[in-house]
């Protein structure tokens, strides 16, 4: 499945094209980083991502999917399989809800102890291919990861002097709306969050 960017669209960017500060392997793991981040803030992944989820039986005909941290799968596509006490269930009539619900046509989710008996597969996301400003976002975080790395300045520095002045720099903090240093990606990325139902 493609990513958000791809290596070369981070290595045309300024101060990426020195193979040698900046190898493959780097930026492969910044876009990874990027990717990660975005799909945390925003609460889904921007294009088909596979999942597999262990959860305990509802009892009901309904499910909703949710990761081992407990944040919902928003957006499902596809089932590939899935097993309820060790059970293959056929799965091709089942109806897939945005909010990360699958009810199955016929049937239930069965709980029982100690519970996390039934095991989800499949594809989800809001997208085929990530939205220009969400791929903008993944290449500028990209970038930043990269030139924290290689960087001379301390990670903890507020403000630096150079010939032109005292320039501050930007941090990223504990605020909900803030997951980077980076303003103009923290703005279009609040524009994009996603969020589940409250109802548990």
């Amino acid at each position: 499945m493609p990513d958000y960017c791809s290596l070369a669209e981070v290595r045309a960017m300024e101060e990426m094209d020195d193979a040698t500060a900046v190898p493959d392997a780097t930026i492969t793991e910044a876009i990874a980083y990027a990717e990660e981040l975005i799909d945390r803030f925003t609460g889904t992944s921007w294009i088909y991502k596979t999942f597999s989820v262990t959860l305990s039986g509802s009892n009901d005909s309904a499910i909703r999917l949710k990761d081992d941290e407990g944040r919902a799968i928003l957006y499902p596509r596809t089932i590939s399989s899935c097993t309820v006490d060790g059970t293959s269930q056929t799965t091709a009539g089942w109806a897939l809800y945005p909010e990360g619900v699958v009810v199955r046509d016929t049937g239930y989710f069965t709980n029982t102890f100690p519970g996390r008996n039934v095991v989800v597969v499949g594809t989800a996301g809001l997208t085929t291919a990530a939205p220009e400003d969400i791929a903008w976002c993944a290449r500028t975080i990209a970038r930043q990861y990269i030139l924290d790395l290689i960087s001379r300045l301390p990670d903890r520095a507020t403000g630096v002097n150079t010939s032109d002045g005292t320039i501050m720099l930007a941090q990223a903090s504990a605020h909900p709306d803030r997951p980077t240093s980076l303003p103009d990606v923290n703005a279009r990325l609040v524009r994009r969050r996603q969020r589940g139902p409250s109802i548990a």
